[in-house]
Parts: C-alpha cells; structure tokens; sequence
C-alpha cells in the first residue's frame, strides 16, 4: 500500500445534506476507500427523518447528546436509544427513523459505501 493513500480528510461544505431534521456530511468521500463510509450526522432541531431502510451495514456511535432511532417492523415500532459513548448497529434491511436532541452528534459507518452502484 502506498503512503499516499493514507490520509485525513477534511471537512468540505460540498459533502454536507440535509436529512431531516439534521446535516448529514460524507466525510470520506472523494478518499480512495472502496467498502467503508464515514459520515457525521449533527442534529439541529426536533423531529425525525423520513423511514428509511438502509441498503448496508450500518454503526452509529453517539459522539456527544441521545440519538433515538425508532425500528419500523410492519405495524410495529420500537425506540432505540443511545447516549454519548454507546454504539448501535442496524443490519442490513433495517427500517429506521433517525432523531436526536439538538446538539447530538453521531458518526455513522456504513459497508459497502458505494451500495447503490453494487446493486447491494
């Protein structure tokens, strides 16, 4: 492996969205890393994100503030909570709305990262 492929990525506007109630920035896009995803979810305000059911493997370690994600499965919901220094994994074919207090921040790890091109 070559020196020059390691590296640190900085923070670049151009890769942050809005995901509901909260900024979401791909921090490892544009690295040369072919299975793994970082991102750095920050939640402004109250409220959820639409459902969604993630087409990976998915880690979401609490930096700072409570995440609260509810788990759709048909009619049945349930709320999974996690403060500061905890660790929560959705599997693949998860159904989930995402929320936090405001100020929370999350860094999500998701494999493989380029789902959609893999047809994963």
């Amino acid at each position: 492996m070559a020196i020059s492929l390691i590296h640190k990525p900085a923070f670049d506007p151009a890769n942050v969205n809005d995901f509901g109630p909260a900024k979401i920035e791909h921090r490892t896009a544009g690295s040369d890393l072919r299975q793994l995803g970082t991102y750095i979810m920050t939640f402004e305000e109250n409220g959820f994100s639409d459902p969604w059911t993630v087409q990976y493997e998915e880690s979401i370690y609490v930096i700072e503030g409570q995440a609260r994600l509810v788990i759709i499965d048909g009619e049945q919901k349930e709320t999974l909570t996690g403060d500061a220094d905890e660790l929560l994994v959705l599997p693949k074919g998860t159904t989930v709305q995402y929320s936090a207090t405001p100020g929370t921040r999350l860094l999500l790890s998701i494999s493989p990262v380029h789902w959609r091109a893999a047809g994963a």
